[in-house]
């Protein structure tokens, strides 16, 4: 006999009637002594009328009473009331898959996060020996913190002949029936998982892989007919997604996924390519956005604003200041000969190197000449110049040395030397001897030594950091969602898992400031203790 709302039942207060079914109905309930709200299932409406399905179902009430995982609705007590078999089961507020889908269409890495937990929590009750038996996402509770909770475990779904009119065997349910339930074989675990691939496919696809208007077509295309690819109704879907739930779907069960957690780690790679292509994507800079910089071989010359002839006047200006410097010069020679030659020894090299220098510029301007060609050999007391600069100290030396060249002596390369291989001096260089005009020119062509990690090194550390940093955030997702649980429930979380979340938070940050500061030798060490940090918390998620 149903309940009525209002009515107590044992320490339990009937609030309202939340769905009916074949295996009865559930309520929503008060505990009159905790206040705490639950919900209320009537399993049978007469346990001597089925003793055989009551005895097997108080076996498995037994065995869920011991469940404790975060995606499994939690059996709280059971108890008998005039000949009833009552579960009280955790109340879950929220939405089913099976709604939600109804709604429109799940955003594929909803679906991804969905079903991995789901089949988290399926790994754990297999671990348990308890098969569900009838997974489909009207069982698939999504609470408001995005967690999925699987309900009617081990109760809903008869292992017996389906064609039977049995409890808990509806039409809904067919759809989602693995070929082995539909012949009325022994099923196990893969008969689950089969049922989850059933799922994947309706979210992902849009509809269900099997449709027809009567049981027995559908029972039959559950037994004979392979699914159309959910990826010739969906083309946006993933191919590896795409084979996945094929895999899942196959009709033998040898041929399908063994395990929940095989299951789970292919939907897995799925998600990780998945947060490593959007990462990329999001941190990609628009083109067009930023000006593109200089190329590496180009010279790069540092100038004062000072020191800057007027655009476009520039060969002019210092044309004119050469013949006007000779012009001096020159008088002054005609005019004081005798001063001139009595003190020549005395005048200071930087005018006559200026003076030489200047006249050369007349014949060639400087902004036709390539900085990297003015040969600067440097010695252990002269100050090296900036990149693309003769040094003060070479612009200085006497004109009769032979080091000091104005002019270059080779013709121009097509393509200028880099900064590096136009500032950096040779190491073997005698630092008593000038070099030769030779030894200046292969100085120059030297190729530079690159001391910093390859881009290949570089590259494969940033696929690491990718992929890592993608279950980090997932590990991180399942931990507040489980915090804000617990929280509306009064409770916290284990210390060592928040500690653990703490230093793989650490360790992660630790290996991207490695990376960015060019040291990838850290960068992994940092990244290998935070993979472990990782596992700790995939493990605790049965991930």
């Amino acid at each position: 006999m149903p309940f009525e709302v209002g009515q107590r039942v044992n320490d339990y207060e009937i609030l309202d009637v939340l769905g009916v079914g074949g295996m009865g109905r559930v309520y929503r309930v008060r505990n009159i002594i905790s206040q705490r709200v639950e919900a209320m299932k009537v399993l049978l409406p007469d346990l001597s009328a089925e003793p055989e399905l009551a005895g097997r179902f108080i076996g498995e009430i037994r065995t869920l009473a011991s469940f404790d995982h975060p995606n499994i609705a939690q059996l709280h007590t059971a108890f008998q009331v005039e000949n009833q078999l009552v579960m009280i089961m955790e109340y879950i507020e929220g939405f089913t898959l099976d709604q939600r889908a109804k709604q429109g269409p799940i955003p594929l890495d909803q679906i991804l996060d969905y079903t991995t937990q789901v089949l988290a929590a399926l790994s754990y009750a297999h671990g348990r020996g308890v098969v569900h038996r009838d997974m489909k996402p009207s069982n698939m509770m999504v609470t408001p913190h995005g967690v999925i909770k699987v309900m009617d475990f081990g109760i809903a779904k008869s292992a017996t002949d389906p064609h039977a009119t049995r409890p808990g065997t509806t039409l809904g349910s067919l759809y989602y029936m693995s070929p082995e339930q539909v012949r009325g074989s022994s099923v196990d675990a893969r008969s689950d998982l089969y049922s989850v691939g059933i799922s994947v496919y309706e979210l992902s696809a849009g509809r269900k892989p099997f449709q027809a208007d009567t049981t027995f077509d559908i029972l039959n295309q559950q037994l004979n007919v392979a699914p159309q690819p959910p990826i010739e109704y969906n083309p946006n879907l993933p191919p590896a997604l795409n084979e996945i739930i094929l895999t899942a779907l196959a009709k033998d069960p040898m041929r399908r996924f063994q395990s929940a957690d095989a299951f789970k780690n292919a939907l897995q790679s799925v998600r990780t390519s998945l947060a490593a292509a959007n990462l990329r994507t999001q941190t990609a800079a628009p083109a067009g956005s930023h000006p593109s910089p200089p190329p590496p071989s180009a010279p790069i010359a540092q100038r004062t604003p000072s020191m800057q002839p007027p655009k476009g006047n520039r060969g002019l200006w210092m044309a004119v200041g050469a013949i006007a410097l000779v012009c001096v010069l020159a008088g002054g020679a005609l005019v004081l000969p005798r001063f001139f030659h009595t003190r020549a020894s005395n005048a200071s090299p930087a005018v006559k190197a200026e003076a030489v220098h200047a006249l050369d510029q007349t014949t060639a301007p400087a902004e036709n000449v390539p900085t990297a060609d003015i040969a600067q050999p440097q010695h252990a007391s002269q100050p090296v110049a900036p990149t693309g600069l003769p040094s003060v100290a070479t612009q200085n030396k006497p004109d009769n040395d032979p080091t000091f060249r104005t002019r270059p002596t080779r013709p121009h390369s097509p393509k200028a030397p880099s900064p590096t291989e136009a500032a950096t001096p040779d190491a073997g260089q005698s630092q008593a001897q000038p070099s030769s005009s030779d030894h200046s020119e292969s100085q120059q062509q030297a190729a530079p030594v690159s001391t910093g990690p390859s881009q290949e090194e570089m590259d494969q550390l940033n696929d690491r950091m990718v992929q890592l940093g993608a279950r980090a955030n997932a590990a991180k997702t399942s931990i507040e969602r489980l915090r804000n649980e617990q929280s509306a429930s009064g409770l916290g979380l284990r210390q060592d898992i928040t500690a653990s979340l703490s230093r793989m938070e650490a360790y992660m940050d630790a290996a991207d400031r490695a990376a960015q500061s060019g040291n990838p030798a850290s960068a992994r060490k940092s990244l290998d203790q935070a993979e472990k940090e990782i596992e700790k918390l995939e493990a605790f998620f049965g991930k």
